[in-house]
């Protein structure tokens, strides 16, 4: 059956079932509104009768039956109710169609809750014979009930009275059916057009070609199904990841960090996201996914596309190694100014002794750290930001002191620089604030190269971190200060988790806090990270 076919007659059955539940729910909805207008006039009929002071004084007395006979019989042939009876308070009917019917008592029931109870209602008479909607109202005289009036009007009359309308909309409703099958045909025809008059066969054929093209991309492309198992990869991505057939395998396989990305977007159900990826050597991706869904809506993978940013991360890191050696210059600027400021006081006192003293020791920790850093820090971004950090620090009134076998010639494999002056800076900073209000506050930093990995090293003469709070410390807002606080540390966990690194710490025995920090030199590459 070719195409358009099937979508013709697929969307004429879907418009048959539509019509005949429209037109169940049209009719219905008519039938209910004629119920409700028929019972409304039999009801302000009703009203109206008992309002009339001959019938009152007619049911209060218990004279001039034949007036109200005549009077309502008069009445009820000017409209198209067929029966209004008028009765007393023992059911005895003082007005009927039929004369037949006079002076005998009401047996069709539903009268009681107007004789009883004195109120104005509408109900349905539905028996064998006849189908009718009644309108009971109570009369009264003299301000006591002393009958009701009951107006009865047959539905078959109001539905042959609204056949024409009937007929009408059953045209329309049929008009709309045959339209909306035209239409669909019409539409089955564009869509055949749109796709170029195309089979489902030969559209497969197209989305081979298509597969073709996107392997042929610069940009990498994974997708992922339901399972974290690989099903799409073009050709830069097999290049990038060095996976030539991972189809089936779990994406982890193809490096652990863009795995976790893609498993954890899915536990997200499907939420589009960006996010870097260190592979190591130096090399970063900007990795973009969002979500795959079958035509019910449901989650069925994660497509990723990613480029690669090695060389845009280089330019930005060098931009920021220089935004760390302007700091790092103003910062010593400012606190030349004050040395200057402080040995021109000296000078103006006459002591000269002291001046010579403050001058040895000033220069004596500028060369301690200057040789450190030119010497032993050969990595300028990190060099920069110990200097500024320096400058900084002293300008605080804090002792900040570089350990002197600090040593730093290269950065992991799973790390960039910028990642680095990351972690260092603030572990710095969260030393620093802990210290406002110690006495003698000192700082101590030692980067290490150790055997297999990076080792930083942070202690502190503050107040100790309360051991209650665990790991909780890298969550984000938490902080032992107070505040709208607490990200520095979620940052630099991540940056460590990252390059497959490990962050503790600890309070020593002697006081105070220390952070030590490992980075391993091998790379995160194919999932494969050291533990320690």
């Amino acid at each position: 059956m070719k195409l358009q076919t099937k979508i013709t007659g697929v969307f004429s059955l879907v418009l048959v079932l539509l019509f005949l539940v429209l037109a169940w729910m049209v009719f219905g909805n008519v039938r209910s509104t004629l119920h409700d207008q028929m019972g409304s006039s039999a009801m302000d009929l009703a009203v109206t009768v008992a309002s009339m002071e001959g019938v009152q004084e007619a049911l209060g007395t218990g004279t001039n039956q034949a007036w109200v006979q005549e009077q309502v019989e008069s009445f009820r042939s000017q409209t198209r109710y067929q029966y209004i009876i008028v009765m007393d308070m023992e059911g005895i009917q003082y007005s009927y169609p039929y004369e037949a019917g006079l002076g005998k008592k009401y047996r069709n029931g539903g009268e009681e809750r107007v004789l009883r109870f004195g109120e104005a209602y509408v109900s349905a008479d539905d028996n064998a014979l006849i189908a009718a909607i009644r309108a009971f109202a109570p009369v009264r005289h003299e301000g006591r009930q002393v009958g009701a009036v009951l107006v009865g009007l047959l539905t078959k009359q109001v539905y042959e009275e609204n056949r024409g309308n009937r007929q009408k909309l059953e045209a329309i409703l049929l008009l709309g059916l045959v339209a909306g099958i035209g239409i669909s045909g019409f539409l089955a025809y564009n869509i055949k057009k749109s796709i170029y008059g195309l089979e489902p066969k030969e559209i497969a054929l197209l989305l081979g070609q298509r597969d073709l093209i996107l392997a042929s991309l610069s940009r990498g492309i994974v997708a992922v199904d339901r399972q974290g198992k690989v099903i799409l990869m073009n050709g830069m991505a097999k290049r990038t990841f060095g996976a030539e057939d991972a189809i089936g395998l779990p994406v982890e396989n193809l490096h652990r960090e863009f795995g976790r990305a893609l498993l954890e977007a899915m536990e997200a159900e499907g939420k589009a996201g960006q996010r870097e990826i260190a592979l190591g050597m130096g090399r970063i991706l900007l990795c973009s996914y969002c979500p795959m869904a079958d035509p019910k809506g449901g989650l069925t993978g994660v497509v990723a596309s990613f480029e690669n940013l090695t060389d845009a991360k280089r330019l930005a890191e060098e931009l920021t190694g220089y935004k760390n050696m302007v700091q790092a210059l103003r910062a010593q600027n400012h606190e030349f100014l004050n040395r200057l400021h402080t040995i021109g006081g000296l000078v103006q006192l006459e002591e000269y002794e002291e001046v010579m003293d403050y001058i040895l020791r000033v220069s004596e920790d500028v060369e301690n750290v200057s040789e450190i850093l030119s010497k032993r820090i050969r990595e300028s971004h990190v060099a920069a930001l110990l200097l500024a950090k320096y400058h900084k620090v002293t300008e605080a009134k804090i002792s900040l002191q570089i350990h002197p076998e600090s040593r730093l010639e290269r950065i992991p494999d799973g790390i960039s620089a910028d990642g680095v002056c990351s972690i260092l800076g603030n572990l710095l900073d969260n030393a620093q604030e802990a210290l406002e209000g110690t006495s003698n506050p000192w700082i101590r930093v030692l980067v290490e190269e150790g055997r297999e990995a990076l080792e930083i090293r942070v202690d502190n003469n503050g107040p100790p971190i309360p051991p209650d709070l665990g790991d909780r410390i890298f969550e984000a807002g938490a902080t032992t200060r107070g505040g709208e606080r607490g990200m520095g540390m979620k940052i630099v966990k991540d940056l460590v988790d990252r390059a497959g690194g490990r962050i503790d710490w600890e309070n020593p025995s002697g006081g105070g806090v220390r952070w030590s920090v490992d980075l391993p030199w091998e790379s995160c590459w194919s999932g494969r990270c050291m533990d320690g």
